[in-house]
C-alpha cells in the first residue's frame, strides 16, 4: 500500500506514480514545471499549487488555536489535530517527514491508501469484503470519527450493519433513479428560479444560501415534499447543530445548561427530538412499499442523506464550482461555459475539490483509509498537471475518478454497493446549476443592442483556504445590471462572457477593502445607503476617499430639491460669511456667499479637520494600479460603474440622473474613446467646438484649415511626475467632405506627432486630457460658477429685496448656488484640496490658472461669441453649439425682455430702481461688475439673459464631461510619461468630481409631474394687482413653448444622417437644469 509516510508518490520504493499519460495537451505539458503532486510530498489540502508549499503556520500560534479542543473529551486529540490540518494545509506532510510507512498521519490512526490504483482497487473490494464479513463500517464520516450521542442507533447510517444498510440502500436506490429526478435541463430552470428570486435583494452569500435552496430541492424531488423558505432555514439550522455534535462534543450538562439560556445552543435532547420530527414527516412522503416495520430505518437513512451526504455535499461542491468560475488562478480567462464542457468543469471541480476526502473503514481492528483526495491528484493518471484546475478529457473523469466510490458498486439487486447512490443527482444539479449562473439573464431579456448584460460579480473574491470551511471561504454575489451602453467605456465589456465579468475586477487586484476604523469614519460621511460599493474604493488614498463619499453625499442631499418650488423670503443683506477665493495678488479675491445651516457647519467641519489630517500627504507615486492592457481598462470601466452604484431612492423626475448610478448619464457615449473617429467628433460636436479656430498656427501648416487648440494650459508648469498639459490637434476635409485627424502639436514633446508615429495614441491622450483639464478649471469651475452664478446669486441676495421681480427671476436660476459653489470651494481650491490632487499642477501654478481664467473673463452676449469665434462661416453656423445655442439665446433673450419690461416700462425706471443700482455693483466678484456696462434696460436684460443662458445651456456643454471620464483611456487632468490612460486613482477621483458634478438640478423646462412642476409661481411678487405678472406670465408661455419647439428641431438636427460628427445634445432645452451643479 502506498504510505502517506515515506513521502508519497514519489518514495524511492516506487516511482510508477511519475509516469505521464499520452493526452496531456502539449500546451500544458510544456507549460510550468512542476506541481504539488510530482514534488517531493503531497500537499493534501493544497487548493492553490501555483504556490509551493503552502505558507508556514508556527507551531506553537497552532497549538495554541487549537487548545479548546483537548476540553471536548472523548476524542479530543483526534480533533485537535484535524484542526490543525484545517489550518495548515501541508501538516500532514510536515508530520509525515522521516516518518515509517503507515505512519506520519497524527490522527488518521490507521494504514492510508494515497496512489490512485490502489484506492480503485480496494474500493471495488470493499461491497464484497463488508457482505462477508472481512471488514466493518463505523461511526464515521470521510476522516472524521463521530460522537454516537446525537444518533438513535449510535452510530451514522454508512455504519449500520449489512443487514440494515441493504433495507435503507435499496430505498435510496430507488428514491434516487435518474428516471424519477429532473434532468439536467430541468435542473438549469430549478436554478433560473432560484437566482431569479435572489436579483431583488441583489446579494446572496453563496454557500448559505445554496446550502438552504437544495433542501427544498431534495424535499421537493426525492420526498415530493415542499419546504417553505422558513422550513429550510430552520432545517439548516437543525444540520448545523447536529453536524457540530456528531463531531465535536462538551460535557452534556454544560451544553444542556446553556441550551436553556440561550437558543443558540443546541443541547442533545433537543437534536433528538428535531431528528424524531423530520423523521416522522419522512415516513409520511415514503413510497408505499415501504414496509411498516422499516419506515423508520428508511426515514432515518434519508434524514441523514439529507444532513450529512448529498445535503451537505451538493451545495459544498455548487459553492466550490461558483468560487472556481470566479478565480483566475484556477481557470484563466476567457470563460465559456456550455453543454459541452459543463460537465468536465464539474467533474474538476470534485476532482481538486472533493466535497467527501476519504472513504474509512476497518480490518483486523485496523484503520483503513482510502485517500480521494490524493487518488484524485495522482499523476499517474491526471498527468503532469494533477494539481492544475484544467478541463481534462470527459471520458478519463468518467473511467478514473474515484470521489464518489464509484467503484464500490455491487450486482444489481443486492444493495450491497457503497458508491454513492445520488451520483447521476449530484452531477446533473450541479451542472444545471454551473449552466445558469454562467448565462442567466432576466426573464424577458431579449437581445437587442442596448440591452442590460445582467450578471453577478462576487463581493469579496473566493480565497482558498484549505480544507477550511469547504475550501473556499464564503462569498457573496452581487447583481449588476447596469451593463447597457449608456456609458462611455461600457462598450469595451460587451463582448466578454457573464463570467468574465463577474471576475474582471480581479485583474487589477480589486476585490472588496475593508480599512476598519478608517472605512467606518469615512462611510459616516457619505450617503446612509450605499455603504456596499465604496468597499471598490480599496486603491484609492484617505484624500480621494473622503472626497468619493461628500460626492455621494451631497448627490443625496441636494437631489432631494428642497426648496426648489418656493420663494426664499430671506430679506435683503449680507451673508453672515463668506468663503474667500485668493489667486495670490493676481486677480481681484472672489467671494462665496455661505450657506450657514447648522447641519452645513457641522459636515464643514468634520470635512476641513479630515482635509487638515491629509492635507501633507499629497504624494505623485506612480500606483500599481495603472492602466496598461485593454483587459486592465476594461476592468477599470466596471470598477467605475461598481463604485458610483446607487441603491434605494428614485432619482427626481425628469432628471439628468441614473436611477442605478451616482454619474449622470452620458447623453451620447462613445464607443471607443480613442479612435481617430472618435477625436474628430469631440472636436466637431463635443467640447472641443469650445476650442476651434482657423488653423494659423506654424508648427501645423499644411495640416488642415481647422485646429482644436488646446495650447494656452501649456504655460503652466507641472509636478515632476506629469508631463506638461498642452496639445493642438489638426483637421482637414478629407474624401466626401468628412473630417479628418491629421496631426497634433504636441507641446511636451515639443514636436508635431502623425498618424502611424510610436506616439500617436499618447499625443491623442495628451490633447483629451488638455481639452478636459482646460475645460473643468477655466469654462466650468471659475466662469460659470465662481463668476457667473456667484455673481447673479450673491447680488441679487445682497440687495434685492425677497419680492423684487429681478430676484425672483433669478431665485430660479440660482438654486441651491450658495451651497454648491461653497461645496466646490472647499473640495476644490485649497492646497491639497481634491482638483490640485488629481491634477497635475503645483499650487502655485494652479492658482496661476485660477486667477488667469479670472482676469480673462469677458462678458458678451452669444451672438458677440459668434462673431468673434475664428471660424469660416460654412463651419461655423454648423457647430451645434450656435445652430442649437444660438436660438436658445434668442429665446432667453425675448422672454428677458418681455418679462422685464413688464415691471420696467424704460431706461428710467431702471436706473431709477435704487435697488438695482446695488445690485449691479456685484461686490462679491469684481471681475464680473467690471466688465459690465452702465445700467441700463438693454445692459440689464442682456446681463440676465447671459446669465440665464450660462447657467442653464452652457453650464450643459462645459459641466457635462462624463462621457469622456468613465474610460480610463477618455480624459483625465494629468499625463504620466509612457502612459495613455489613467491610473485607477487619478480615474475614481475625477469621476467624484463628476458624481458631484451630476447632482440633479430641477430641470428649465418642467414636466409638470410630482418633483418637477411649473416654477412660474415663484415670479409672482403679488403687487400691483397682479397686472406686469399677467404680462411675465404670457412671456413664460411663450418661452416654454418656443424651447419645446427648439428641442424638436435640435433632435431632428442629431439623428442619424443629418451631418453631425455625433448626437450632441447638451443644448436640447429639454435637457438643461435651470441652475448650476457642482
Amino acid at each position: 500500500a502506498g504510505s502517506i509516510g515515506g513521502g508519497g508518490p514519489t518514495a524511492a520504493d516506487d516511482d510508477s506514480e511519475t509516469e505521464e499519460t499520452n493526452w496531456v495537451p502539449e500546451a500544458i505539458e510544456s507549460g510550468d514545471e512542476g506541481t504539488d503532486a510530482i514534488c517531493d510530498r503531497w500537499f493534501w489540502g493544497h487548493a492553490d499549487s501555483k504556490t509551493e508549499p503552502p505558507p508556514e503556520i508556527p507551531s506553537l500560534k497552532l497549538e495554541a488555536a487549537t487548545l479548546p479542543l483537548k476540553l471536548t473529551g472523548a476524542n479530543s486529540a483526534f480533533y485537535q489535530e484535524f484542526a490543525k490540518y484545517v489550518m495548515c494545509p501541508h501538516y500532514l506532510d510536515k508530520k509525515a517527514v522521516g516518518a515509517p510507512k503507515g505512519k506520519g498521519c497524527p490522527f488518521l490512526g490507521g494504514t492510508a491508501y494515497v496512489r490512485h490504483e490502489d484506492v480503485k482497487r480496494i474500493l471495488s473490494e470493499v461491497p464484497a469484503d463488508h457482505a462477508s464479513g472481512k471488514i466493518e463500517r463505523r461511526n464515521e464520516l470521510g476522516y472524521l470519527l463521530l460522537q454516537s450521542e446525537p444518533f438513535p442507533s449510535k452510530a451514522l447510517g454508512l455504519g449500520n450493519s449489512v443487514e440494515d444498510h441493504r433495507v435503507q440502500r435499496k430505498y435510496f436506490e430507488q428514491l434516487l433513479s435518474p428516471a424519477r429526478l429532473p434532468s439536467r435541463r430541468d435542473w438549469f430552470e430549478e436554478a433560473k428560479a432560484f437566482i431569479a428570486s435572489k436579483a431583488e435583494k441583489r446579494v446572496f452569500t453563496v454557500r448559505k444560501e445554496l446550502a438552504k435552496w437544495w433542501q427544498r430541492m431534495l424535499w421537493k424531488h426525492v420526498l415530493g415534499d415542499a419546504l417553505t423558505e422558513e422550513e429550510a432555514s430552520a432545517f439548516v439550522k437543525f444540520q448545523t447543530h447536529w453536524l457540530s455534535s456528531a463531531l465535536v462534543t462538551a460535557p452534556a450538562a454544560l451544553v444542556d445548561a446553556a441550551s436553556r439560556i440561550s437558543s443558540k445552543v443546541w443541547g442533545l435532547e433537543k437534536i433528538l427530538a428535531a431528528q424524531a420530527e423530520y423523521r416522522s414527516r419522512i415516513m409520511r412522503s415514503l413510497p408505499p412499499d415501504v414496509p411498516v416495520d422499516k419506515r423508520d430505518l428508511v426515514a432515518q437513512g434519508v434524514l441523514e442523506m439529507f444532513v450529512f451526504a448529498g445535503g451537505l455535499s451538493v451545495p459544498q461542491t455548487m459553492h466550490c464550482a461558483v468560487a472556481a468560475l470566479f478565480s483566475d488562478f484556477l481557470l484563466p480567462s476567457p470563460v465559456r461555459i456550455g453543454e459541452d464542457n459543463v460537465e468536465a468543469f464539474v467533474f474538476e471541480v470534485t476532482r481538486l475539490l472533493p466535497a467527501v476526502q476519504g472513504f474509512c473503514f476497518w480490518k483486523g481492528g485496523e484503520r483503513q483509509i482510502l485517500s480521494l483526495n490524493a487518488a484524485l491528484r495522482d499523476p499517474a493518471v491526471w498527468g503532469r498537471d494533477a494539481n492544475r484546475f484544467s478541463l481534462k478529457p470527459l471520458e478519463l473523469y468518467k473511467s478514473k475518478h474515484v470521489g464518489f466510490a464509484n467503484p464500490a458498486m455491487s450486482a444489481p439487486g443486492t444493495f450491497d454497493s457503497k458508491a454513492c447512490p445520488g451520483f447521476e443527482l449530484a452531477i446533473d444539479a450541479v451542472c444545471g446549476f454551473v449552466l445558469c449562473l454562467a448565462t442567466w439573464q432576466p426573464a424577458g431579456s431579449t437581445p437587442s443592442p442596448g440591452r442590460p448584460l445582467t450578471y453577478y460579480c462576487p463581493l469579496k473574491f473566493p480565497k482558498p483556504m484549505g480544507v477550511e470551511k469547504k475550501w473556499f471561504g464564503d462569498f457573496a454575489l452581487e447583481l449588476q445590471d447596469w451593463l447597457d451602453g449608456d456609458q462611455t467605456g461600457e462598450s469595451l465589456l460587451r463582448d466578454l462572457g457573464a463570467v468574465d465579468m463577474g471576475r474582471l475586477l480581479q485583474k487589477i487586484g480589486q476585490g472588496d477593502a475593508d480599512d476598519g476604523l478608517l472605512a467606518a469614519v469615512l462611510g459616516k460621511m457619505g450617503p446612509g445607503k450605499d455603504r456596499r460599493p465604496a468597499g471598490r474604493m480599496g486603491s484609492c488614498d484617505v484624500a480621494s476617499r473622503l472626497f468619493y463619499e461628500l460626492s455621494r453625499k451631497r448627490f443625496k442631499e441636494l437631489s432631494e430639491r428642497v426648496g426648489a418650488q418656493t420663494m426664499d423670503e430671506t430679506p435683503a443683506g449680507r451673508a453672515s460669511r463668506y468663503f474667500d477665493l485668493d489667486f495670490g495678488g493676481k486677480s481681484p479675491s472672489i467671494s462665496l456667499p455661505v450657506n450657514d445651516s447648522l447641519k452645513k457647519k457641522i459636515r464643514d467641519s468634520m470635512a476641513a479637520v479630515m482635509s487638515d489630517a491629509i492635507s501633507a500627504k499629497l504624494t505623485d507615486e506612480c500606483p500599481e494600479s495603472t492602466v496598461r492592457q485593454r483587459e486592465y481598462r476594461a476592468a477599470a470601466v466596471m470598477l467605475c460603474q461598481q463604485a458610483f452604484y446607487r441603491e434605494g431612492d428614485k432619482p427626481p423626475p425628469h432628471s439628468a440622473a441614473r436611477p442605478d448610478s451616482y454619474l449622470p448619464k452620458a447623453k451620447a457615449p462613445f464607443r471607443d474613446i480613442t479612435t481617430d473617429e472618435a477625436q474628430v467628433a469631440m472636436a466637431f460636436a463635443g467640447l472641443g467646438q469650445l476650442f476651434l479656430a482657423t488653423n494659423t498656427s506654424s508648427k501645423l501648416e499644411g495640416f488642415g484649415e481647422v485646429i482644436c487648440d488646446c495650447t494656452p494650459i501649456s504655460g503652466f508648469a507641472v509636478r515632476s511626475a506629469f508631463e506638461r498639459l498642452g496639445a493642438a490637434a489638426a483637421f482637414k476635409r478629407g474624401q466626401g467632405g468628412r473630417w479628418e485627424l491629421t496631426a497634433i502639436d504636441w507641446r511636451h514633446g515639443d514636436r508635431v506627432v502623425k498618424p502611424g508615429d510610436p506616439s500617436w495614441e499618447h499625443a491623442k491622450w495628451v490633447w483629451r486630457c488638455s481639452m478636459v483639464a482646460h475645460m473643468t478649471v477655466v469654462h466650468h469651475l471659475v466662469w460659470t460658477h465662481w463668476i457667473v452664478a456667484n455673481a447673479l446669486a450673491s447680488s441679487s441676495r445682497e440687495t434685492l429685496s425677497p419680492k423684487h421681480p429681478i430676484r425672483r427671476l433669478l431665485h430660479v436660476v440660482t438654486y441651491n448656488t450658495f451651497t454648491i459653489n461653497h461645496n466646490s470651494a472647499l473640495s476644490l481650491f485649497p492646497e491639497a484640496g481634491m482638483l490640485h490632487r488629481m491634477a497635475c499642477f503645483p499650487y502655485d501654478q494652479l492658482q496661476g490658472i485660477f486667477a488667469h481664467a479670472a482676469e480673462t473673463w469677458a462678458f458678451k452676449t452669444w451672438p458677440e461669441v459668434y462673431a468673434e469665434t475664428n471660424l469660416p462661416e460654412g463651419l461655423k453656423s454648423k457647430l451645434p453649439i450656435f445652430e442649437d445655442g444660438l436660438p436658445i439665446w434668442r429665446a432667453f433673450h425675448d422672454f428677458v425682455t418681455g418679462y422685464v419690461s413688464a415691471y420696467y416700462p424704460g431706461d428710467a425706471q431702471v436706473k431709477a430702481d435704487k435697488e438695482l443700482q446695488e445690485y449691479w455693483k456685484f461686490r462679491c466678484v469684481p471681475q464680473y461688475a467690471r466688465q459690465l456696462p452702465a445700467l441700463s434696460k438693454d445692459a440689464l436684460i442682456n446681463q440676465l439673459a447671459r446669465g440665464i443662458f450660462d447657467v442653464t445651456a452652457y453650464h450643459e456643454v462645459v459641466g457635462d464631461v462624463v462621457e469622456y471620464t468613465t474610460d480610463p483611456a477618455g480624459a483625465a487632468l494629468q499625463v504620466r510619461s509612457g502612459f495613455d490612460a489613467a491610473d485607477l486613482q487619478q480615474f475614481l477621483q475625477v469621476n467624484s468630481l463628476v458624481a458631484g458634478t451630476g447632482t440633479p438640478m430641477p430641470m428649465f423646462v418642467p414636466s409638470g409631474v410630482p418633483g418637477d412642476e411649473d416654477w412660474l409661481n415663484v415670479l409672482d411678487t403679488g403687487c400691483d394687482g397682479g397686472r406686469p405678472f399677467a404680462q411675465a406670465r404670457a412671456s413664460y408661455e411663450t418661452l416654454m413653448s418656443r424651447l419645446k419647439q427648439i428641442s424638436t428641431e435640435v433632435r431632428e438636427r442629431n439623428a442619424p444622417g443629418k451631418g453631425r460628427e455625433r448626437p450632441f445634445l447638451q443644448m436640447d432645452p429639454l435637457n438643461m437644469e435651470r441652475s448650476v451643479s457642482l
